[in-house]
């Protein structure tokens, strides 16, 4: 008796989350660039520790998003979905 191994495995779920991991990984990397040249360009100022606030509360807010995102499909896919 062969079980068809897409009955186990949640595709949807493992291509958001794939889509997730390398769209946070880009994120911190731009973020953190940002982050760099900022203190590496801007002399020691308001403006200098504004932008580097607003840099992490952004980053923040993405992951944030991500996150929620990625909680509220697998919730409405569990609920929605009858079980096999």
């Amino acid at each position: 008796m062969l079980i068809d191994i897409t009955e186990w495995i949640n595709v949807e779920a493992i291509q958001l989350l794939t889509h997730h991991t390398s769209a946070v990984v880009a994120a911190v990397v731009l973020f953190w660039f940002v982050g760099w040249l900022v203190k590496r360009t801007l002399h020691d100022s308001i403006m200098k520790r504004i932008v580097l606030l607003l840099d992490e509360l952004v980053l923040v807010c993405i992951f944030a998003y991500f996150v929620y995102e990625l909680l509220f499909f697998l919730y409405l896919r569990m609920r929605v979905l009858p079980p096999s």
